[in-house]
């Protein structure tokens, strides 16, 4: 009995200051995000959710640019049916939904350059 409270006791102070060291200071991408103690994870770590915080902006946008567009492509066709080809609001009309369609393609670029910026800085993060 007194070998397996000894064995217990000399675990348990072997054990207990490991465990201290045990936690650290990491975040979601696995490196330490204390600026002051590594500033470049923190950096890196900021343009990650900034990159993030992009790509839901502009995805957000060319969601609603794309809803324009389908209702300018409802009034052309309403316009082109009702008024002919020829007509000045068909024009004005096809004008516009080219424009749309221009918008939601700009937004579509931008939303897939922030996620493969947000795919290069969580390599560089993880390195």
């Amino acid at each position: 009995m007194n070998k397996k409270m000894t064995s217990l006791i000399l675990i348990a102070a072997l054990v207990a200051p490991g465990t201290g060291c045990w936690a650290d200071d990491t975040n979601a991408t696995g490196n330490n995000n204390n600026p002051v103690e590594h500033p470049v994870n923190a950096y890196t770590n900021h343009e990650v959710k900034e990159d993030i915080k992009d790509s839901q902006e502009n995805s957000q946008k060319a969601a609603e640019a794309k809803a324009a567009h389908k209702q300018a492509k409802a009034d052309y066709e309403k316009s082109l049916k009702d008024n002919g080809a020829d007509s000045q609001v068909t024009k004005d009309a096809k004008k516009r939904m080219h424009e749309k369609h221009k918008e939601w393609r700009k937004y579509n670029k931008k939303t897939a350059k922030a996620n493969q910026e947000t795919k290069e800085d969580e390599i560089k993060a993880h390195q």
